[in-house]
């Protein structure tokens, strides 16, 4: 159906959804003459961010895409926001090191992948989708560099009511990169690193306001690392500026944000590893081996290139007391080249004889995205309506090209060197989707305070234009918290829907209609939890319910189609905050039941129990904090017929944190070792049939100066 009549039919539900929502309160206390309550509108700014929790390692509260920067008390989803501290503290260069404290994010691809992909709550969430400062389409497309960044918040399950739909799969959740900005206070810092085996890099971070009123703001972040990895004989280099412009008047403000990173990969990679899988003639083994260890390089003499740049900016105008107007736009653009993916192998015999293959890449992106609404606040005699109206689009532009060298002889423990294949011509776009939609919002605020209740709607178009798909939907959602015990403790509840662009058939799988796509996702999510902010210390305690449709073969097995149902029934309990005065915690645990319902079968790639814990002491010693962190994944099937099983997995990291003064200027001197007794396991799926190896034993040391 391609239906203009329908998306206007559509919106105009939309709308009267919203009015009756906006209005529901005001009929009901209307009096006999009819008559409403006077109603006054207010606006509010967004451009602050919450405050920093006790510890400092994660915020008390974050963005919900379209309603704003909320309390973590007030919001009716499960959320946190990870600071510049906890970037700092474990030196993380990309958004994945940081999603490592998050018990509900798993990573998807390994360290030699050019790109981040994750799992949260057992559904995917590819890097492409992660948002930026609330934009879909404008952060950098491969591994995203945190020294710009100065939050990464996590909203745990579907949420297309928030964000909208993103480019790529954002079925689990939304993870938004929020920039760094200047402070009121002049910064001005110089880290340099070391890695092993023997990267080095210098980060740069100066920040100033300026002006009487120090309304305008400037931050730049610049970063330049090279080196060896601790993959055998691996190279990589990483650059990164990025500018933050901001200016602050009485009744407007302006953002600008500009970045340009590049990563390039020299020399080879891990590997993804192939069982009880089929390709052409080659079938890989029906049971696990040992995985190889973790430094070992499949894939010498490949090297792979990609390059980022975006712009974005956003305003806003108070257009009366109670009453914002806002708007953003941004571009983004990104190529790779070379080495990009496609790093697998099909396991073959016990002694890790296998078929290699590899490919020689030529991708590239174009995102265009723009975004109006309007924000404020309304009284219908004792509530406090919170309202927001959004409009947004987003035309995604992307394409591929490759040449691949498949089914060589390969050993998984002994690996040889590929031939690299010759560099594939420049590829036209074949994924050309305009995404645009219209959101109405309400909260309304009652019992001073003690019942927040959120009704809303996104209408979402989605057009492809390569394959004439032109389709509309509408995705209500509900969101309940209440207060019966005083201002912190929260009982909060929601039904929430997610859209996503439609699964497409593998490659690598054999079938007949390979790279063929479906239609858009809908994921569907009940949840109910508690929330306690207990002294210091603030946990969350969740249960939570998504369906959501797949693709199964057909009753030939030759091809792949729509028709199937996964649903994932699951609890978790998040923490963050100090225990004691000395003592910080971060971190939580997840218990995930994920079943295919078509076949009855386990989903692969879910592992039943997942825990992130990690506890800081401020010792005696004036300036110095020691800290570790155990994370624990637990069995997961690695194939969609669940006859091989991943088995659990545990590691422990270290961080240790020196503050003190060389010569009247502050230094703060970090340590961090991932994997500190460099276990040797299968980490994790990377898709159906085929396992990842674990990231091997790397130390990170950092000296941070404070001009």
């Amino acid at each position: 159906m391609h239906k203009n009549s329908l998306y206007n039919r559509a919106s105009a539900g939309a709308v009267a959804l919203a009015a009756l929502a906006l209005s529901g309160s005001a009929v009901a206390q209307a009096q006999a003459t009819r008559t409403l309550p006077s109603i006054t509108v207010q606006g509010n700014d967004e451009s602050t961010l919450p405050q920093s929790a006790p510890g400092g390692q994660a915020a008390t509260g974050a963005r919900l895409g379209i309603l704003g920067n909320k309390n973590v008390l007030d919001a009716p989803v499960s959320v946190s926001a990870y600071t510049e501290q906890v970037i700092q503290d474990m030196q993380a260069r990309t958004v994945a090191d940081v999603l490592q404290n998050d018990p509900s994010v798993r990573y998807t691809t390994n360290t030699g992948h050019m790109f981040e992909h994750f799992k949260i709550r057992g559904l995917d969430v590819n890097g492409p989708s992660v948002a930026f400062n609330g934009l879909y389409g404008i952060a950098p497309k491969g591994h995203i560099p945190t020294e710009f960044l100065e939050r990464v918040e996590v909203l745990r399950g579907p949420s297309t009511l928030l964000s909208g739909m993103a480019p790529d799969a954002n079925l689990g959740g939304t993870v938004n990169l929020v920039t760094k900005r200047a402070t009121k206070e002049p910064i001005t810092r110089l880290t340099t690193s070391y890695s092993s085996d023997s990267f080095w890099e210098g980060h740069v971070d100066v920040g100033r306001r300026f002006g009487e009123e120090q309304r305008l703001g400037i931050r730049f972040n610049g970063a330049y690392g090279k080196g060896d990895t601790g993959v055998a004989d691996q190279e990589k280099s990483r650059r990164l500026g990025a500018l933050a412009l901001d200016y602050d008047a009485d009744n407007w403000r302006v953002a600008l944000d500009a970045y340009h990173s590049r990563e390039t990969i020299d020399n080879g990679s891990q590997g993804m590893y192939g069982f009880a899988t089929r390709r052409g003639n080659v079938v890989g083994l029906d049971h696990l081996i040992d995985p190889p260890d973790s430094d070992v390089n499949m894939f010498k003499g490949t090297h792979g290139k990609y390059t980022n740049d975006g712009v974005a900016l956003h305003g806003e105008v108070d257009l009366a007391d109670r009453l914002t107007a806002y708007a953003s736009a941004g571009t983004s653009s990104s190529q790779g080249k070379g080495l990009m993916f496609g790093t697998r192998a099909i396991v073959t015999g016990d002694d890790g004889s296998a078929a290699g293959y590899v490919y020689n890449v030529n991708t590239k992106t174009n995102d265009k995205v723009a975004e109006v609404g309007l924000r404020g606040q309304f009284n219908t005699g004792s509530v406090v309506h919170d309202f927001t109206v959004a409009a947004n689009v987003l035309h995604h532009k992307e394409g591929t090209a490759n040449n691949a060298n498949q089914g060589f002889p390969q050993n998984i423990y002994d690996p040889v060197a590929p031939v690299f294949p010759p560099s594939p011509q420049d590829p036209d776009y074949t994924v050309d989707n305009i995404l645009s939609s219209l959101a109405l919002t309400d909260t309304l605020d009652m019992a001073d305070g003690k019942v927040l209740l959120t009704l809303g709607a996104r209408l979402q178009r989605v057009k492809q234009l390569p394959q004439d798909y032109d389709e509309t939907r509408l995705s209500p959602s509900v969101g309940l918290v209440v207060k019966p015990w005083g201002e912190n403790t929260s009982l909060y509840a929601n039904y929430m829907e997610g859209l996503s662009p439609g699964e497409m058939v593998p490659y690598s799988r054999g079938y007949v209609n390979e790279g063929e796509s479906f239609k858009p996702l809908v994921t569907k999510q009940m949840e109910v939890g508690i929330k306690q902010k207990l002294g210091s210390y603030t946990h969350t305690l969740s249960a939570f319910q998504i369906d959501k449709p797949t693709l199964i073969d057909s009753a030939d097995g030759l091809r792949m189609t729509d028709g199937g149902k996964q649903r994932i029934q699951g609890l978790e309990w998040t923490m963050y905050g100090q225990l004691a005065p000395t003592l910080s915690v971060l971190g939580g645990v997840s218990y995930l039941d994920a079943q295919q319902r078509d076949s009855g079968k386990g989903s692969w790639g879910v592992p039943d129990w997942t825990a992130n814990l990690g506890l800081t002491w401020a010792t005696p010693v004036t300036g110095l904090s020691v800290g570790g962190r155990v994370v624990y994944t637990g069995r997961q099937w690695l194939n969609s017929t669940n006859t091989l099983e991943l088995p659990s997995w545990h590691r422990y990291d270290l961080m240790a944190k020196y503050e003190t003064k060389v010569a009247r200027v502050p230094v703060t001197f970090n340590l961090y070792v991932e994997n500190l007794t460099n276990r040797q396991y299968w980490s994790g799926a990377f898709s159906d049939g085929y396992a990842m190896p674990a990231s091997p034993r790397t130390v990170r040391l950092a000296a941070t100066f404070a001009f």
